[in-house]
């Protein structure tokens, strides 16, 4: 008698015969041993984005944790930011990447009560996303163009990137600096 050689058809189907077999195999000796039930599901992670009573929306894209000082009424602050209006994206504001930030004393009203609400709760350090409602922002009326600077239909919503860069007097860094901390 001649052997004959076996064709790759036949050889992969003798193949595949075979790992079915030894998955039954293994599925047998699994249905004898107890089987530990599903861990029960992760809880949903929280929301990214907040919303105050006032109906600002904000989200936390970097947190300077426990380092940096949150500011008060009253207190000098440094902010950078960027603002543009949500319908058509024009930017109203874009001082992120200036070499100096821009500085005002919280509460004096120099800025839209939106970045009022926001900074007081934040730190030195962070960046923030902020919707800002018409309310929190330039109202009903809007605001008229100014050099260099678009007009703003009334009732617009505002996206603002907030970045509290400093809270000059509190942070330590800066009285390190001044040899004013031991």
């Amino acid at each position: 008698m001649v052997a004959r050689e076996t064709t790759r058809r036949e050889a992969l189907a003798a193949s595949v015969g075979f790992v079915a077999w030894t998955a039954a195999a293994s599925n047998a000796g699994a249905e004898e041993e107890s089987v530990a039930p599903p861990p029960p599901p992760l809880p949903p992670p929280p929301p990214k984005a907040t919303t105050t009573k006032s109906g600002l929306v904000y989200e936390i894209t970097k947190s300077a944790g426990r380092g940096g000082q949150s500011p008060k009424v009253g207190d000098l602050v440094a902010i950078r930011f960027k603002c543009s209006v949500r319908s058509n994206g024009a930017v109203i504001d874009n001082i992120l990447e200036s070499a100096e930030p821009y500085y005002y004393r919280v509460g004096s009203g120099q800025v839209v009560p939106a970045v009022e609400e926001a900074v007081v709760m934040m730190r030195s350090g962070d960046v923030w996303q902020l919707t800002v409602p018409p309310e929190l922002g330039f109202g009903t009326k809007g605001r008229n163009s100014s050099p260099g600077k678009p007009r703003i239909a009334g009732d617009a919503i505002l996206d603002f990137t907030l970045n509290l860069v400093a809270v000059p007097g509190k942070d330590e860094e800066i009285l390190e600096e001044n040899g004013i901390l031991d």
